[in-house]
This record gives C-alpha cells, sequence and structure tokens, in this order.
C-alpha cells in the first residue's frame, strides 16, 4: 500500500536571484520526494522558474501586487480552488499575505506556515509603515507555524505580537555545501579578470538597496586603496541604487579599482577569486550571501547588526565593526590585508562553522518534520 505523499507549496513574490529565492529552490530541491510532492508558485519568470524546470519541479505563475488588489485576490484564491495543497509554506511579507488571504477566501483546508526572512519592517533603521506590523498581527490568527531564520528576529517577532510562543519555531538557512567546493583554480580565474597575485580583492553580494550598506563599503575602500593601491573591490547584485553607487566611486576616484558585477546566478564561481568577503548592511535576517562565502572558505568582515550576529562571533569566526561606520570597516580591511595569518584562521574557523550548523540537509530536515506535524494536526494523519 502506497503512502500519500504530502503536497506542499512553497509561495514567494518574485522570481528573480535573491536569499528567499534560493532558500525555496533549497526546500524544493531536497525535500524527501518519496514523502513530498512540491510545486512553486511565483512570477511566471525569472531565475527561480528557471532552476524549478532544470529539477522538474512545477511552477505556478501568479502575480501579487504589493498594495490592495482585488484583482490578485481572485487570482490567488482561484489558484487555490483549483489545486489540492496540503500545506501552503509563503516567505515573505507580500506572499505571506495573499497566500494565507487567498487561502482563507477560497475555503480550502490548508495547512499554513509562513516564513520570515528578516523582520525588516521592525529595523530601526528603516521607517517602515506601521500598518504592516498590525496586518501580520492579524495574518498570525490564519497560521499554523511561523519560521524565524534566526533568533534574534524570534525575539523581535515576540515582542511585536507577529510570532507567538506557541507557534514560532527558529530553523536556520541552509547552503548546499558540496556547491561551494572544488572551486575553479583562484590564479586561472583571476587572471581572466585581470588580476595578478598582488592584488587583495574584496567582494560583496546583495541587492544595490539602502539595506544593504555598499555607500559605506565604498568610503572604506576608497580609505585602503589610498593605503593599498592593488586592493580591488568587486559587488555582485543589482538593484535600485546602481547609478547612484557608481555615480560615488567615481566621485570617491575609486571606480577604476570597482567592478560592479550585476546580478550573477553564478556566483560560487567567482568566489575563488575573492580574498575577502564584507557584508556591509544595516540590518538582515539571516544572509544567504554570508553562508556561501565561508562555505568557500573566505574569511567575512560584517556588521554587528542582528541576524549577523547570531551567526558571526567577533575575533572567532569573522570580525565584526558597527553598521554605518566606514572608518571601522576600512580598519578592519586594512587588518586582514596585513594579517594572512588572520584571514587563514577565520577562514578555517568559518568553514567549521558553516558546515556544522547551516546545510540544506539539515534546514530540509527540519522543515519536512514541521510540514508532517502541521499536516497530520489538521488533517490528523500519520
Amino acid at each position: 500500500m502506497s503512502v500519500k505523499k504530502i503536497r506542499v507549496l512553497e509561495m514567494i513574490d518574485d522570481a528573480s536571484i535573491g536569499g528567499g529565492q534560493v532558500h525555496v529552490l533549497m526546500l524544493a530541491k531536497y525535500l524527501d520526494r518519496g514523502k513530498f510532492e512540491v510545486g512553486i508558485a511565483c512570477k511566471g519568470q525569472g531565475f527561480l522558474v528557471d532552476e524549478a524546470g532544470k529539477l522538474d519541479i512545477d511552477t505556478i505563475s501568479v502575480s501579487m501586487d504589493n498594495h490592495i488588489s482585488l484583482k490578485t485576490l481572485r487570482e490567488v484564491a482561484q489558484m487555490f480552488r483549483r489545486s489540492n495543497f496540503d500545506i501552503l509554506h509563503t516567505h515573505g511579507g507580500t506572499a505571506g499575505f495573499w497566500g494565507r488571504i487567498g487561502a482563507f477566501v477560497a475555503g480550502r483546508p490548508i495547512g499554513r506556515i509562513h516564513s520570515y526572512h528578516g523582520m525588516h519592517y521592525l529595523s530601526k533603521n528603516h521607517a517602515f509603515p506601521r500598518h504592516l506590523r498590525v496586518i501580520d498581527r492579524l495574518l498570525l490568527c490564519l497560521t499554523d507555524k511561523v519560521i524565524c531564520v534566526c533568533p534574534s528576529d524570534y525575539r523581535k517577532g515576540l515582542e511585536a505580537g507577529i510570532v507567538s510562543k506557541k507557534k514560532g519555531v527558529i530553523i536556520h538557512n541552509g547552503i548546499e555545501i558540496k556547491r561551494f567546493q572544488n572551486l575553479k583554480e583562484r590564479k586561472a580565474l583571476r587572471t581572466q579578470y585581470g588580476l595578478d597575485g598582488s592584488a587583495i580583492v574584496f567582494g560583496n553580494v546583495g541587492r544595490l538597496h539602502m539595506q544593504k550598506g555598499q555607500r559605506y563599503l565604498l568610503e572604506a575602500f576608497q580609505a585602503v586603496k589610498s593605503r593599498q593601491p592593488h586592493a580591488r573591490l568587486w559587488i555582485i547584485g543589482e538593484g535600485e541604487l546602481k547609478c547612484e553607487l557608481e555615480k560615488l566611486a567615481q566621485e570617491l576616484d575609486i571606480h577604476g579599482s570597482v567592478h560592479f558585477f550585476g546580478a550573477r546566478t553564478d556566483v560560487h564561481e567567482l568566489l575563488p577569486a575573492i580574498d575577502v568577503f564584507v557584508l556591509s548592511s544595516l540590518w538582515e535576517g539571516q544572509p544567504i550571501s554570508i553562508l556561501e562565502a565561508g562555505a568557500a572558505g573566505k574569511p567575512v568582515i560584517a556588521t554587528n547588526i542582528d541576524g549577523i550576529a547570531d551567526i558571526l562571533v567577533n575575533e572567532k569566526n569573522a570580525l565584526l565593526v558597527p553598521a554605518k561606520d566606514p572608518n571601522a570597516l576600512a580598519a578592519a580591511m586594512m587588518r586582514l590585508i596585513e594579517d594572512t595569518g588572520l584571514r587563514n584562521y577565520l577562514s578555517a574557523s568559518m568553514k567549521t562553522t558553516i558546515s556544522d550548523n547551516f546545510t540544506a540537509e539539515k534546514m530540509t530536515k527540519r522543515i519536512g518534520d514541521l510540514y508532517q506535524a502541521t499536516y497530520s494536526k489538521r488533517f490528523g494523519k500519520g
């Protein structure tokens, strides 16, 4: 007698490359296909749709507005009426709103799980509309379980009333460790980009958005370059601040040493050429980019903020600096240029941290167990 597979719908608003999309892809790839049948709902085109197709995972095209829209509500509700999913797992605020509301309106008996990939609107560094907290408090009533990716998010969620002790759970992000092993040879890759052995390359991966604090990184790099003319900075990502950041690099007279790569799906192939990974964010959940850099054996400099401080310990597996402080950031960058021993120590320590705690397999096993428990409680089946 065959055991019924639990049908899971992973729902996220955007299909373009980003931490949430990579997370969804890891779930779809690593969930036990003997127990689960997985589909993905998102916009009809983009990185996530393309990669899901390679894994033979079905995607449902659905557009989700960032404002109240009867059209979106009808489209999402119809999606649920036409389907027979057992578990809905929403990712991010937009999908979290439309998914849970749409399933409720459709009258579907479905387990509802929501992941916060960072409590962004609770950040003191940015003024998000206050009504978002009220909406999430109401949506908690339509939710079986809430996943927070780090302890600091869980604590902030409890304080804001958008997570409860009964429904909340902490499950760390995970990555494919093997994807960041046996990478391209460093020397050949650097030659490809016109770099010799004397150039120290700092790397940053993330959206070109105020959240990521790249303006402070550029200011710090200006100070570094004045002392180390051969230093280089690679910024990998796309976003609304691209033109502004490129203009700032010109104004700081460092544009010849800064390379803006744009959005890339092959970050793992660029990492071997990077000597030090730098994340200058103002707020975060649990950044995938740090996990990937650590798995690739890169020493890390990052801002000492919630989410990052849940992973990194200053002087133990990374160097942590205050946010919005280009002087402190430049000092840490110079320190790793001058101290090869510290670079090697942080690299080895970070690699161990990631391999012991942040693998896709561990993450997916815990989330799969949560799906099964939610299914059993809602439908009374083992």
